[in-house]
C-alpha cells in the first residue's frame, strides 16, 4: 500500500515537471487544456506557478469554471469580459498549443 502511494506521488511530480517545461515553452501563447473530467478550455497562457497554470479566457461563457476563480476582481475591464482562471496541475489531463485558424 505504501509503495503505491509513493509511486503515485512520483508520477504526479514527474507530470508537474513536464507541465512546467511545456508552460515555459508556450507562455503567452494560445493553448488548449483538457481536464481529467473531460472538459476542454482554450485561452492565453498568462502565467504558472508550482501548483497551477493561469489562462486568460472569456468569463461570460465559461460558467462551469469553479466559482472561487470567477470573481469580479480577476476581470480585465479594458479587454472586455475576460478573466484570469487558475487550473491546478493535478486536474489537467493534457494541454498544448491551440491553433484556431489555418496558416
Amino acid at each position: 500500500m505504501q509503495q503505491n502511494v509513493e509511486q503515485n506521488f512520483d508520477y504526479l511530480q514527474r507530470d508537474v515537471q513536464d507541465f512546467h517545461k511545456k508552460c515555459k515553452i508556450h507562455l503567452y501563447q494560445m493553448v488548449q487544456i483538457e481536464l481529467k473530467d473531460g472538459s476542454v478550455y482554450q485561452g492565453l497562457l498568462h502565467s504558472y506557478d508550482k501548483d497551477k497554470m493561469y489562462l486568460i479566457m472569456p468569463s461570460s461563457n465559461q460558467s462551469n469554471v469553479s466559482m472561487q476563480t470567477h470573481d469580479q476582481s480577476r476581470q480585465f475591464p479594458f479587454f472586455g469580459p475576460f478573466g484570469l482562471f487558475g487550473f491546478p496541475f493535478g486536474g489537467i489531463y493534457r494541454f498544448g498549443p491551440f491553433f484556431p485558424f489555418f496558416i
